[in-house]
């Protein structure tokens, strides 16, 4: 395998820990392993003297990283910009740019002010503004080199903002091996009557699926480390996600790995049958007149947990494959096979 770029630099936000800042980082490992050499590096963005790198992340780079101002803008490079930091995109001139979408809504999100400002801070976020250099995010999608998606709901967005097939690459992500290893033994291990939820997450909806339902525990997934929110995953036979899916989120599929049960609603990822791979006798539309229902289907699969736990079969297979896919991914966009 030859490298198409001499560097790959991926831009990430400093300090934050989700599944989308872990996936930056995952790419920088994966680019690095298959070139058996660093060609690419994590970019930090935002105040480095306020906040430090993600400790979480160390496993992926260990403690090499670069900032904007380390970057070699020139033909042989490729600078990886997810959708959340389009306002650095016009600082390459030289260098390929490609936008690595991992989620749509948080392209158009309300709050878009305040995590800039968490981001860069009040003076560099309002000069921004006043200059235009937040504006007009939206025609950077056609300018870029390449728009690569995480998930069919963005492939969708995109196509429906004129992007052509050519300029089109599929890159999806992996769950973190913690949930893959042993995975014979998590679907082996005691399961409790217990229902459980991402409280930051679509909450809205589910407070009233559990207001409706007293009798059922449920249990948030909040506040805990990664061996955790394994136990809890591990030893609970349903969750439950009425969030908005921006992205193909990982929770659904860290849970189902681990055994559960996935009820989820119809919006953004979760409405492509090729981002959550459930039946679609498990997807609802998060309406009141659904409440009952959506009861209904979860105590069926409390009490009948050893039956239904077969309909998510297919979908933990999938789970399981995506990590070899993405290597594939990565070697198809960044290489050239020998």
């Amino acid at each position: 395998m030859y490298s198409k770029f001499q560097k790959v630099y991926v831009l990430c936000p400093i300090g934050t820990k989700t599944g989308g800042t872990e996936l930056l980082h995952q790419l920088v490992y994966q680019i690095n392993n298959i070139a058996h050499k660093q060609i690419a590096h994590i970019v930090y963005l935002g105040n480095l003297n306020e906040v430090k790198p993600a400790q979480a992340f160390k496993e992926y780079i260990g403690s090499d990283w670069l900032t904007l101002k380390d970057i070699e803008d020139n033909n042989n490079n490729v600078v990886v910009i997810p959708e959340t930091s389009l306002m650095e995109f016009n600082k390459f001139k030289k260098a390929k740019r490609y936008i690595w979408w991992l989620s749509v809504d948080n392209f158009y999100n309300t709050n878009y002010f305040s995590r800039l400002y968490r981001q860069y801070g009040a003076i560099h976020t309002l000069s921004g503004y006043l200059k235009g250099t937040f504006k007009n995010r939206t025609k950077y999608i056609k300018q870029a080199d390449v728009n690569m998606y995480q998930s069919y709901y963005a492939k969708d967005f995109l196509k429906n903002h004129g992007i052509p097939e050519t300029n089109l690459d599929y890159l999806s992500d992996y769950v973190n091996d913690l949930y893959t290893t042993n995975v014979n033994t998590a679907l082996q291990h005691t399961k409790k009557d217990i229902v459980l939820y991402n409280p930051k997450k679509g909450y809205e909806f589910t407070s009233k699926l559990i207001a409706a339902s007293p009798s059922l525990d449920w249990v948030p997934l909040i506040n805990l480390t990664n061996d955790e929110v394994k136990e809890k995953l591990i030893s609970s036979k349903v969750y439950v996600d009425f969030g908005t899916h921006p992205g193909k989120d990982r929770f659904p599929r860290e849970a189902a790995i681990s055994g559960c049960c996935i009820l989820t609603d119809k919006k953004g990822a979760a409405k492509f049958s090729e981002d959550v791979r459930i039946p679609k006798e498990y997807k609802f539309e998060d309406k009141d007149e659904n409440i009952s229902k959506i009861i209904e289907k979860i105590r069926f699969c409390l009490t009948n947990y050893n039956d239904v736990i077969k309909d998510f079969e297919s979908y933990r297979k999938y789970i399981l494959g995506e990590k070899k896919n993405f290597n594939s991914d990565c070697e198809k966009i960044f290489f050239i096979g020998e």
